[in-house]
């Protein structure tokens, strides 16, 4: 039976008997007959998703492997780079440079679309630290930044249940990266590349080897990487406002232009925010990076446009936000094994990971006087009530550097063991013991409000009517600062985050017995592990400077587990699989500042079972059943109260003021779109996630070297873990207090009743004015979530004397079915067409005596456009009508369709326009790269990704006014990358 590359395997399941099993297999150490001593040993291996060795690489459950060669054929340089364009790795995660987001250096998978938590990454089989910081300011999850790719012999990819095999996590599957070991000789690597369309600079240095002895071994690996920043300076096509596709301009950008975004501004308060004159020559001190700037405001209604007076507007809005962060990175590796004799083995392994990663949105900027709540100040010289805002430029802060925030990253990962033989050697066992530590330090760019006042405002001469005065210098406020001056007030805000795992693992493998239809495999493992995380935010974030999160909580958990797993030969072409684990997780120990605070403790119970039928020599028929759970993540339950500031619209105050019926509750409109705080807390009696999977399908060799397959999978998750977002506690608190949303033609409806509109009022709390001061959002066991699709692949070697050798693979899934409900009451529509329907992968290799070529290719599909119309599911609608020609969307309502009310002062009163059901992509991306042997050691490779150089900017979404202005999951800024490579071997 020939193999492919997208190996499978087995998938091992059920507790049907004890751990002591092996006990009773001694009965059966017979000795054996002679002509089963003419058998050729074959050679066991295990693979992931059992603990089982076996002869037949394929199983009951699919398992894709990629290895170190394909990784470097198909041109990528770190581990996450390949695995995200794994065909499994179909859902969105948080961009690295998103605006909000908790975790800007860190590289999350999001396998199956059921989220970057809810699958298990292991390294050598064994569980590492997550990443220190909580995604979206809410769960953990793993990073795959830090894993050096030189170090790498083969990934393991396992899609569905693995609970009864590994435990917590893996609802959505096993990512298991396998390192070198018993490596012999050296290699070394350097590669060095640049983006054609300029801005990044991309460097790789590694070196990985490997010496054997008689009883020793030793493998290593060292690598440097280093990525230079994307700014969007870099890009002009997007670099700007303006750059937002045509299509996607409201009324007021198609009459008037874009309203420049503030460089440096002056507001009086005292007459309606109107902005004063910057003084002649002020804006162009500024070496190009504002400009003298009308804001103009119109009025769509009247058709009048209204002077609110002139700033310092940016040349360019968004030059100083990046686009892709930069990073130098640091990794290396050892393994060590020892014989003892007599089947007995140790081994020693260590990995170390360091970076440096600069990220960052919007510049420092400030406002004056009060920080978050922008209150006004008297100049005493005019006795005008101010408001000041600017934005700080790169020469003023003395370069980019120093406008950019910085993650520092350490990690580490120690482990050691032993193995051997019992029994006569008819049973494996290992026993081992780790710790694994991640740290990050980061700095965040920001103002300190009170030592900007000192610089700007000078001492507090007086109060009058209730707000402070100052005899302000305005030539100051008008000009530049030095570099010297912007350090008397510019600070780096400094959060420090750690997690941390102590483990300690003994398994024991082998053949119970001699079954009717061949040997009854057998695996037991026991596990041990403590668990933990701290997180350590700056004491004067958004109390003396402003930063955009604030994540505060950490303790530690124990777990204890306990599992079983057989394989049993039913027929000579019938084998089933089966394995059961307990796990239970101790007390959760919350740190704060006054004690240690213990939080409950829940075990769960999982199983799976597979079956593998050989009706021919080279078919395989096979399917496999799992339950699966992931305990709730650590920060779900002791998170302590974490702010964040945020801006955004008013439901109760929109529908109270009567602005909902004239669609004016857009930003615009400052008594109903304001700022406020969002507290995020954790909740400590959360239960576990359960998930239930099972896959069906078939691999099929027809002829030699041609390996086909097909596998159908479903996943299904209950009470799945979720935040409340903090737009539904909203929505739903205007509907409880005025059974009215901010659609006067859609009617609000209780998802649960009384008490639900209890629980969503206690989170909301407002001033003595109803305007909104902070709400409390938190997890809760909510939601349901189900996937399925189709998984296929193809791969074919053909070898031939006189033209070299080709390979060739392709892979295809097709999310067939995906569904979601917040609550129970919900509607339960398919939503498949939310997100990435489908993605391809292949490539095609050529091999000769001294060139080689590999060109290698994805597609992702399309994803709904920002405007999409959902139907009668309108849950997160972002819009759904096309623009009239001058701009206006009219509501999308559901008995609306389209159309503006008739009688309206609107001018297109009585028209209407259609649903827009657009989508956005799909996204194709073509790598080569090209290699000639230039000695029997040395040899050079020329790589060219992203041939047709296609990026974010050529694919903008048609009504997509947010910067990037494209969709960031299909596209890149960075464009066609081009890189050369030397490789040298020795011994």
């Amino acid at each position: 039976m020939t193999h492919s590359t997208l190996h499978r395997n087995a998938l091992a399941s059920a507790l049907a008997l004890a751990l002591f099993a092996p006990l009773a297999a001694l009965a059966q150490d017979a000795p054996q007959g002679a002509a089963q001593d003419q058998v050729t040993e074959v050679e066991k291996i295990t693979v992931t998703g059992s603990r089982i060795k076996r002869t037949d690489i394929e199983g009951p459950a699919p398992v894709t492997v990629m290895t170190a060669e394909q990784i470097k054929a198909e041109g990528f340089v770190t581990v996450h780079d390949a695995l995200s364009t794994l065909n499994e790795a179909i859902g969105t995660v948080e961009a690295d440079v998103q605006w909000g987001s908790h975790t800007p250096n860190a590289s999350p998978l999001n396998l199956r679309n059921m989220g970057p938590n809810r699958s298990l990454l292991l390294v050598n089989g064994r569980r590492v630290a997550d990443y220190p910081l909580p995604y979206g300011g809410q769960s953990n999850f793993a990073n795959y930044s830090n894993i050096p790719a030189a170090a790498v012999e083969r990934i393991e990819v396992l899609t569905g249940g693995a609970s009864a095999i590994y435990g917590s996590d893996a609802i959505a599957g096993v990512i298991n990266v396998i390192l070198k070991k018993n490596y012999s000789g050296d290699e070394v690597r350097i590669r060095g590349g640049t983006s054609t369309e300029g801005g990044r600079d991309t460097w790789d240095l590694s070196w990985a080897g490997g010496k054997t002895g008689e009883r020793w071994s030793v493998s290593y690996a060292l690598q440097w990487t280093k990525r230079d920043p994307l700014f969007g300076r870099d890009r002009p096509e997007m670099d700007d406002s303006d750059d937002a596709a045509p299509s996607s301009w409201n009324t007021e950008q198609r009459k008037v232009g874009f309203r420049p975004f503030t460089g440096l501004a002056l507001l009086d308060a005292g007459n309606g925010n109107r902005r004063l004159a910057p003084p002649a020559g002020a804006c162009e001190q500024f070496r190009g990076e504002y400009y003298r700037a009308d804001r103009l405001v119109y009025n769509y209604n009247t058709n009048t446009v209204s002077n609110t007076g002139q700033l310092c507007g940016k040349s360019a809005d968004f030059a100083d936000w990046l686009l892709r962060s930069g990073s130098e990175d640091w990794s290396a590796y050892a393994h060590g094994t020892w014989d003892f004799g007599d089947g007995l083995q140790g081994w020693v392994n260590v990995a170390l990971y360091d970076s440096k990663a600069q990220w960052g949105t919007s510049p420092p900027s400030l406002q004056l006087t009060d920080g978050l709540d922008g209150g006004a100040f008297i100049d005493a010289n005019t006795g005008r009530r101010l408001i000041g805002v600017r934005s700080f430029t790169p020469f003023e802060v003395g370069g980019m550097d120093n406008m950019r925030n910085l993650n520092k990253e350490q990690s580490w990962d120690l482990s050691a063991g032993l193995s051997g033989t019992v029994f006569g050697g008819r049973f494996n066992w290992d026993a081992s013991v780790g710790r694994s530590r991640y740290t990050v330090h980061e700095r965040i760019a920001t103002v300190d409000w009170d030592q900007a006042e000192n610089f700007f405002l000078g001492p507090q001469i007086g109060v009058q009517d209730g707000l402070p005065v100052y005899n302000f210098n305005e030539a100051r406020w008008w000009s530049p600062v030095t570099p010297e001056q912007y350090r008397q007030f510019g600070v780096n805000s400094i959060n420090n985050a750690a997690s941390w795992v102590n483990q300690a693992q003994a398994s024991l493998s082998g053949d119970l017995f001699e079954g009717w239809a061949g040997p009854i495999g057998f695996a037991a493992v026991l596990e041990a592990a403590k668990q933990g995380y701290q997180l350590d935010p700056d004491p004067r974030g958004n109390q003396d400077y402003w930063v955009q999160n604030i994540d505060r909580g950490g303790g530690e958990r124990t777990r204890y587990s306990a599992g079983v797993e057989f394989k049993v030969p039913l027929l000579e072409s019938v084998t089933l699989t089966a394995a059961a684990r307990r796990d239970h997780y101790g007390s959760y120990e919350a740190f704060d500042s006054a004690a240690r605070l213990a939080i409950g403790s829940q075990a769960e119970t999982t199983w799976n079972a597979g079956i593998e039928w050989r009706p021919l020599s080279n078919l395989l028929l096979r399917g496999s059943y799992a339950t699966s759970f992931h305990a709730p993540d650590m920060h779900f339950l002791l998170a302590q109260p974490s702010t964040s500031d945020v801006g955004m619209s008013d439901p109760l105050r929109c529908i109270q003021t009567g602005a909902y019926l004239t669609n004016d509750c857009g930003s615009g409109n400052t008594d109903v779109f304001y700022a406020f705080g969002a507290n995020r807390r954790g909740t400590p009696d959360l239960k576990s996630e359960l998930g239930e999977s099972w896959t069906v399908g078939f691999v099929w060799d027809p002829l030699d070297n041609l390996s086909l397959s097909a596998d159908y999978w479903s996943i299904d998750l209950d009470d799945e873990i979720r935040d409340l977002p903090l737009s539904t506690i909203l929505n739903d608190e205007a509907g409880c207090r005025t059974g009215k949303t901010v659609d006067p033609s859609v009617p609000w409806s209780n998802p649960s009743g009384a008490e639900y509109c209890s629980t969503i009022l206690a989170r909301v709390n407002r001033d003595a004015n109803g305007r909104l001061v902070s709400v409390e959002t938190g997890p809760i066991n909510i939601a349901q979530r189900s996937v399925a699709g189709v998984d296929a692949s193809l791969r074919y070697r053909l070898e031939t004397a006189r033209w070299g050798n080709f390979q060739f693979g392709l892979n295809y899934t097709n999310l067939v079915s995906m569904k979601e409900q917040v609550y129970a009451t919900d509607p339960n529509p398919e939503r498949r067409d939310r997100d990435v329907r489908s993605k391809i992968r292949g490539s095609v290799s050529w091999q000769g005596e001294l060139w080689n070529w590999t060109v290698y290719g994805d597609r992702i599909g399309s994803v709904p456009g920002v405007r999409y119309h959902w139907g009668t599911d309108r849950l997160d609608n972002p819009g759904g009508c096309r623009p009239f020609p001058d701009g206006y969307v009219p509501s999308d309502a559901l008995d609306s369709n389209c159309t503006v009310p008739a009688g309206s002062s609107n001018p297109n009163a009585g028209k209407s326009t259609q649903r827009y059901y657009g989508r956005v992509g799909p996204a194709i991306t073509w790598n080569f790269n090209v290699g000639y042997k230039v000695t029997d050691r040395a040899k050079i490779n020329f790589y060219v990704n992203n041939v047709f150089n296609s990026t974010g900017w050529n694919h903008k979404d048609p009504y997509k006014l947010d910067y990037e202005f494209y969709n960031s999951r299909l596209f890149s800024p960075i464009g066609r990358e081009v890189s050369l490579e030397y490789v040298f071997n020795f011994d």
